[in-house]
């Protein structure tokens, strides 16, 4: 396993708040940029408002404390979270979905020696905990929001959740989020993605007319980088365990991979939350998150779910990631990933582990997370 040297080059990291912008002036068309995704085991709203009189987080939140530092460390102009919540304890909370992602930089992330200060965020809604009126996990009964915090509740939701927002998605990006040209698909039907592998029998049809494909939500987010748009492609499809016989958290999984096939390749038969059907394939992307899909899942028709993004030919998947794992959990396997178009020039990457860091930094990537927070470098010089 190759160990990287983390320096931290001069760059302030933003986010989808439109505040900023003059700062990025000087930056307009930087040389490289860093992209990175993490998921930050459980990022709750209850911990991202447990602060002091002066609005910083309390030290006793050393999960959240350890993940800051490796970020701090990295200093990607661009950043993914996954698991963290969506802030539906209010009204007003509810209806800013990037609010959280708000508070993880105000309170943590541009605090301390290392501050890093964002300014551009992104977020929208996501399929988890939100409940579907059907009884999904069919065990006779029909959750309510009476059922809320418990399992059967998230069985029985779009996307597991024992509550509303738990284990959605954010970005904090430096330069500008282009919010009004995202697309999104929380709403796009597992019936309707071709070839999918919905279990037979195990739906009824009426299900099947309500039944989201994503079990968080798919994502394209484009951020203006100097003179061009790099597109996140964004997802947390569901692990493929948590099952039985039927197998309709592996089928999920792979068809929520298999959505970004049809997308790239301009299929009319996807449509997003807009109405928007189909269209071409952004020129720079980067497909970014916990994917739930490593080399050792089972096959599905003779293939590996990440494969049919691996093998795709329009994206390089850096060759210093193959085969890194990004989890505790499965001896270490690869989970997550940054996969990106042809097009983009990577020169470096990385997996923020016990055998990257420093010895001073050696202990945080377990307190942080049971995943590791990967990046790559790309070199934007024409």
């Amino acid at each position: 396993m190759r160990k990287h040297k983390f320096t931290a080059p001069a760059v302030l990291i933003a986010a989808m708040t439109f505040v900023g912008a003059c700062a990025l002036q000087a930056e307009e068309s930087p040389a490289k940029i860093r992209i990175a995704t993490f998921n930050i085991r459980e990022l709750m709203t209850q911990a991202l408002t447990d602060l002091d009189e002066n609005g910083r987080a309390l030290e006793t939140q050393e999960q959240l404390w350890a993940a800051t530092k490796i970020i701090q460390q990295i200093r990607p102009d661009i950043l993914v979270i996954n698991e963290i919540d969506h802030d539906y304890s209010t009204p007003e909370a509810s209806a800013d979905f990037a609010l959280n992602a708000r508070r993880l930089a105000s309170a943590y992330l541009n605090q301390g020696d290392g501050a890093i200060e964002y300014s551009y965020f992104y977020a929208a809604p996501c399929n988890t905990g939100l409940l579907s009126g059907h009884d999904l996990d069919n065990d006779g009964t029909v959750a309510t929001k009476a059922d809320e915090g418990s399992r059967s509740h998230g069985n029985d939701c779009f996307g597991f959740g024992v509550y509303p927002g738990q284990y959605s998605m954010g970005v904090l990006s430096r330069f500008p989020i282009e919010a009004d040209k995202a697309r999104t698909f929380q709403k796009f039907l597992w019936k309707d993605l071709p070839d999918n592998h919905i279990p037979p029998e195990y739906y009824s049809d009426a299900e099947l007319e309500i039944f989201r494909l994503s079990s968080k939500s798919h994502w394209d987010v484009p951020v203006k980088v100097g003179g061009r748009s790099i597109h996140l492609l964004l997802s947390h499809p569901t692990p493929p365990v948590f099952d039985g016989d039927e197998d309709k958290n592996g089928r999920r999984n792979y068809d929520e991979i298999k959505f970004w096939v049809h997308y790239l390749d301009g299929d009319e038969a996807i449509y997003d939350d807009a109405g928007k059907k189909g269209g071409p394939a952004p020129e720079s992307f980067v497909i970014a998150g916990d994917l739930n899909a490593s080399l050792n899942s089972d096959e599905m028709e003779g293939k590996i779910a990440i494969k049919q993004l691996l093998d795709h030919p329009g994206i390089q998947d850096y060759e210093k990631l193959t085969g890194v794992g990004t989890a505790n959990f499965g001896g270490g396997m690869r989970v997550d990933y940054l996969l990106a178009d042809r097009s983009l020039n990577i020169v470096d990457g990385g997996v923020f582990n016990a055998e990257a860091a420093s010895e001073d930094l050696k202990a945080l990537p377990r307190q942080a997370s049971d995943h590791r927070l990967i990046w790559i470098e790309v070199d934007l010089a024409e």
